[in-house]
Order: structure tokens, then C-alpha cells, then sequence
């Protein structure tokens, strides 16, 4: 009789899965496992993705769990990235399920989010000028604060003609994206991905960030951005002074002091960013989305708590 109830008890255990319904109430397992700051966010999602026609990265329809544990498991790879393994036993489905779910869900969320919501959409000097924090009262003008961030790739296969362009770490790929970043802390631009060796100049120049500015926009950025001369016209930069040698005036010190706060504050945004784990470094074998993955943690990002209320 006790084994027949073992025997029972463990056919339930076997059907029981990891699910949204079990941390939903409690905000600080939703923002651990997801990034996102509620379940209401969570369902907002939801409901986007619900309303969305999913096509299948894998050809067949995952029926075995709801939307709603399907986007919990993507998000969970891309906060914490967790194991294909470890997925696979807590939502009690196979490895491959792991994979059609989440390149699936990633793609439906660029789709959504990054595309539909974000892609060209950078704020007028006006509307940044509506959430605008004091520490670019100094710049007013101020349309984007450009900067770079790295994600890791690993590698299984070699670099080919392009190895000059790479930076290769410990058996991973070091890659490169431009991210513009508004006054008020929300990332309004990211660009695709290059090699970790390309300039911020170079980057600057290909993707397509400058065709977005306006006569009158000020572009502030770190002094490693030697951009000046390929700038639209009207379009003025705004970076730290240095000097080989000699002092700085008293005006320059001034200047640098200003723009280091106003970078300081967009840094955040990056630093929030870079807590989607899964940008520590990539899977192989999800390398060909690597700029989907990149821009859906962009997108979430920016559904977290605004930065002007953090910092302040």
C-alpha cells in the first residue's frame, strides 16, 4: 500500500512544472527570475504576446505549456541563463521544447517590442525635454548620449576573414553594440553587433544612428568617440576635454564635471541592462539571434522602474 502511494505521489511530482502562478504574487521572485519589476508587467507581455501570431523557430507548436510559462522561461534564460538542462527539468519538458520556446518567444518580442515600439523612434530634443533631470539642465539640447557595451559570444568554430575585427577571450567572442541613450535614462537606440576590435567611430558611422539627428541636436558622448567630422550638419558633440599635457582651464573642468554627471546618469541604463546574465555570454548555438536577444533586453530594460526615479 505505502509503495503504491509512492508510486502515485511521484506521477504527481513528474506532472507538477515551474510556473508564473508560483512566484506571481511575490514581486521579489518575479523581478529575480524575469528582470521585470511586477507581474503586471509580466502580463502586459503576455497579453502582447497572446494577440501575436507565433511561428515556431522548430515547425511544431508547443501546446505542453500556456503563454504565459512559455515568456517565464525565456525570460528566465535571458535574465539568468539558466541551462538548457535546468530549464527543461523545471518546466518538465525536453531540451529541444527549451529551444523551439525560447527562440520563438525572443523573436515574437523583437518583433513586438523592438521593432513596433522602439526601432527609429528616438525623442525630439522637445520630448526629451518633458522628463528632462537636472543634471542636463546644463543640456538642453541634448538628443541622445551615445556608448558602447560589450556581449560575449561563445565560440566553437573559428573567426574566418574577419578575425581582425574580433576580440577572443577564453574560448568566447567579444562583440560590440552602440546604444543611445535619452536624458531620461530609457535606451532609444541599439545597434546590431560587431566585432569587439571595431571602433566606436566605425560603429558610429555604419548604423545608422545619424541619420535619426536633426540641425540643433546635441550628441554628448565619452571622449573615446572622435566623431565630430561625421556628424550631420548642425549636429554638435559634447565631450570630456583632455590633453596630452599641459592644464586644463577652469572652463574645461567645469564642462567635464557637467557631462560626467549627465554620463554617469545614462550609465545606469547600461548597467541595468547588462543584469540580463545571458549577454555575459551568449550560446553558441543561438548566435545567429544574437542581435535579437541583444535588443529584446533593451526593450525590457526599459520596462523597469524608470532610472530618473531610481537615481534620485
Amino acid at each position: 500500500m505505502l509503495r503504491e502511494e509512492n508510486e502515485k505521489l511521484k506521477k504527481e511530482l513528474e506532472k507538477q512544472t515551474f510556473s508564473f502562478s508560483q512566484i506571481s504574487d511575490n514581486p521579489e521572485r518575479v523581478q529575480y527570475y524575469t528582470g521585470l519589476p511586477d507581474a503586471a508587467t509580466v502580463l502586459f507581455l503576455e497579453s502582447l504576446l497572446s494577440k501575436f501570431e507565433l511561428k515556431y523557430h522548430s515547425g511544431w507548436t508547443v501546446q505542453m505549456l500556456p503563454i504565459v510559462d512559455q515568456l517565464l522561461l525565456t525570460l528566465m534564460k535571458l535574465k539568468l541563463n539558466c541551462g538548457h538542462v535546468d530549464l527543461a527539468t523545471r518546466f518538465n519538458c525536453s531540451t529541444a521544447t527549451v529551444t523551439n520556446i525560447f527562440t520563438t518567444i525572443v523573436s515574437a518580442l523583437y518583433d513586438i517590442l523592438y521593432v513596433g515600439m522602439l526601432e527609429k523612434n528616438i525623442p525630439s530634443r522637445a520630448e526629451n525635454q518633458t522628463s528632462l533631470p537636472d543634471c542636463f539642465q546644463p543640456f538642453p539640447n541634448c538628443r541622445i548620449v551615445l556608448d558602447s557595451t560589450e556581449v560575449s559570444v561563445s565560440s566553437t568554430e573559428s573567426l574566418g576573414t574577419q578575425s581582425h575585427l574580433y576580440s577572443q577571450r577564453k574560448g568566447r567572442i567579444i562583440l560590440k553594440a552602440l546604444l543611445g541613450v535619452a536624458p531620461n535614462g530609457v535606451i532609444t537606440f541599439a545597434s546590431n553587433l560587431y566585432g569587439g576590435r571595431a571602433s566606436d567611430k566605425a560603429i558610429t558611422a555604419d548604423c545608422g544612428v545619424l541619420r535619426h539627428l536633426q540641425p540643433g541636436d546635441m550628441v554628448i558622448a565619452d571622449k573615446d568617440f572622435t566623431i565630430q567630422d561625421i556628424l550631420p550638419e548642425g549636429v554638435s558633440l559634447n565631450t570630456p576635454s583632455f590633453h596630452v599635457s599641459g592644464q586644463f582651464t577652469q572652463q574645461e573642468v567645469n564642462n567635464n564635471r557637467l557631462i560626467s554627471c549627465a554620463r554617469a546618469h545614462v550609465a545606469h541604463s547600461i548597467q541595468r541592462l547588462k543584469r540580463f546574465s545571458i549577454l555575459d555570454l551568449v550560446p553558441h548555438h543561438y548566435r545567429k539571434n544574437i542581435n535579437k536577444i541583444l535588443k529584446v533586453c533593451v526593450c525590457l530594460t526599459n520596462l523597469q522602474t524608470p532610472v530618473i526615479h531610481e537615481t534620485e
